[in-house]
């Protein structure tokens, strides 16, 4: 595990250590869906908010000295992006369901 999260010269491994993050902010907001927990506020902010940090994330795990892997950066965000789509979608449905009761 510790050979996961160090390089060769024993500093830390910034692309496994913000992807990690970056998939536990996503794992956190699934659960979210699950247990039905909402947040209150507009969904697009808090969608917004959550594809910033990932987007931010991503450009520091993934900065390798003066360049920027672009299409890793565009793939984590596709992701995201539909992650919250679906769990938008999930608390939609959770709505219209309360509200056909």
């Amino acid at each position: 595990m510790r050979k996961v999260f160090l390089d060769k010269d024993g500093k830390l491994n910034r692309k496994t250590v913000t992807s990690l993050v970056l998939l536990l902010i996503v794992l956190a907001q699934q659960l979210c869906a699950i247990f039905n927990l909402r947040f209150t506020g507009d969904v697009g902010q808090i969608m917004d908010l959550v594809n910033t940090l990932l987007t931010i994330g991503g450009i520091l795990g993934l900065v390798d000295s003066v360049t920027v892997d672009t299409e890793t950066i565009k793939s984590i965000g596709q992701a995201a992006n539909e992650a919250l789509k679906l769990a938008s979608q999930h608390q939609d449905e959770e709505v219209n369901n309360e509200k056909s009761k």
